[in-house]
């Protein structure tokens, strides 16, 4: 009986060091995007004027907002982040933007430009995007 419960224990303790080194990993690989990206869309013959903003929200998770400078929307909620190393994909929020708006791009080996496929309403493009500096 105690060999059973000191494996349980073990195994617990391994998981959550498994647990805790995978959220690791993910919080280095979101820490790439966090920052001011602007660049293009470029849909259906139109370029179109974005801006990308991601920070960490409270829980230390990928959050941000997207403007489209063009059009002057501004402040838009990005959701479902998703961060696979150098691959992110997410959408807009779809109260605010009809047509479930979604990219997915790619960050560059330098880490200053993010690229990739944008699609809305069954219409496909692709966004390309550069990290800001920061202002003094």
């Amino acid at each position: 009986m105690k060999n059973a419960s000191t494996r349980r224990l073990a195994l617990a303790a391994g998981l959550i060091i498994v647990l805790a080194l995978v959220g690791a990993a993910q919080t280095q690989a979101e820490k790439a995007f966090l920052g001011s990206w602007k660049g293009t869309i470029s849909i259906m013959s139109q370029t179109l004027e974005i801006r990308l903003v991601f920070t960490a929200d409270a829980a230390k998770k990928l959050a941000g907002t997207f403007d489209s400078i063009s059009q002057g929307a501004t402040g838009l909620k990005v959701v479902n982040i998703a961060v696979a190393g150098k691959a992110i994909s997410f959408g807009l929020d779809p109260a605010a933007v009809p047509g479930n708006a979604t990219f997915k791009g790619t960050l560059d080996a330098v880490g200053t430009k993010i690229a990739g496929d944008f699609g809305q309403a069954g219409y496909t493009g692709t966004f390309s995007v550069e990290k800001e500096k920061p202002q003094k």
